[in-house]
């Protein structure tokens, strides 16, 4: 019998009833909490293997890629040339690059960024999480990015010229300018985007996946990702590795404050768009040359104009409402809060 003021009971009581069956749903391979773009694998669906097995494999890729596309500029060298593939191999060998084989390097980078693709969905996220933490690529922003990134870089390589002056700079047309300048202007954005989805994304993120701590995950996973980019570039020069290692934590910086590797990309293609379009009209046989004594101290007036670009990009990200935490989780039927602020 009810008690009084209760509804009549209907139907059997819920013990009876045949409760759905299943397996128990699969952890979320997104962070269950907002995360920053570094600690942006620290989510129940994905094992701490994962992300150790990603950047073993991106190591692989990495090799392979160089290799194999490497190849095939050597072929495709020696088939337009009149040397034998022996001797471009050994040209090659003493870092004597040629217009084919320069773009064959930037292709094989360029491959990184599918591959990167491919990674990050072994890990358990899709593609798109890779680039933002709005689960894809802002085109606005990366091309606002772009602009004030050319400005600075522009503004680096005319102080250059105004010091040295223009008749020093080694300039004219040679064979074959106009389809390498081409083959810079196509392929460089790869090739940079290739070197940050590689660094910047998987090896950055793998490192800060291990630190609890968002901070302290975001600046270790900035230095261990510097030190590589530092070392894959291969130099000899301290001045050069000085450059490398601060551009990369520099790149690092723009990833964690922005959300994304848009800021970090756009900057990276600027710097090495603006340097190489001049490279169809000078000698680039030792381009690739980074012994001891190629460098200089001159290379702290281009970290300096990037870290302004940098600075003016933080904060327009600010103004802008640029997300840089993210996924939005749903908790109860509710996007859960954001975090805001610095």
């Amino acid at each position: 019998m009810p008690r009084p003021g209760q509804p009549p009971h209907e139907g059997p009581p819920a013990w009876l009833v045949p409760q759905p069956w299943g397996p128990p749903p699969k952890p979320s391979p997104l962070p269950v909490e907002a995360r920053e773009y570094p600690t942006f694998w620290q989510a129940p669906g994905i094992p701490w293997w994962k992300p150790v097995v990603a950047v073993v494999l991106g190591a692989v890729g990495f090799f392979v890629s160089g290799l194999v596309i490497g190849f095939a500029g050597l072929v495709v060298e020696a088939a337009v040339s009149d040397r034998g593939f022996l001797e471009v191999a050994q040209e090659l060998g003493t870092l004597t690059i040629t217009p084919i084989t320069f773009l064959a390097n930037s292709v094989s980078l360029g491959l990184l960024v599918p591959l990167t693709f491919l990674l990050s969905r072994l890990v358990g996220q899709k593609g798109g999480w890779i680039s933002s933490v709005v689960g894809g690529i802002r085109w606005r922003w990366l091309l606002q990015c772009f602009g004030i990134s050319f400005v600075a870089v522009a503004a680096l390589i005319a102080v250059t010229i105004a010091l040295d002056g223009w008749e020093n700079q080694g300039l004219a047309f040679r064979p074959g300018w106009w389809w390498l300048l081409i083959g810079v202007i196509v392929v460089t954005p790869f090739q940079a985007a290739g070197e940050e989805y590689l660094i910047r994304g998987l090896l950055n993120r793998a490192v800060a996946s291990f630190i609890p701590a968002r901070v302290v995950g975001a600046i270790l996973g900035a230095v261990l990702s510097s030190i590589v980019f530092m070392f894959i570039h291969g130099a000899g020069d301290i001045w050069l590795n000085i450059t490398y290692f601060s551009m990369g934590m520099l790149f690092s910086y723009l990833a964690w404050r922005t959300g994304g590797l848009e800021a970090a990309v756009a900057m990276h293609t600027a710097n090495n768009l603006v340097v190489m379009l001049f490279l169809p009209f000078q000698d680039i046989s030792e381009v690739f040359n980074r012994e001891a004594g190629t460098g200089d101290p001159t290379v702290l007036l281009q970290l300096a104009l990037l870290g302004i670009a940098a600075v003016i990009i933080v904060r327009l990200a600010r103004r802008s409402s640029i997300e840089r935490w993210g996924p939005p989780v749903i908790v109860g039927g509710g996007a859960a809060p954001m975090p805001r602020g610095r």
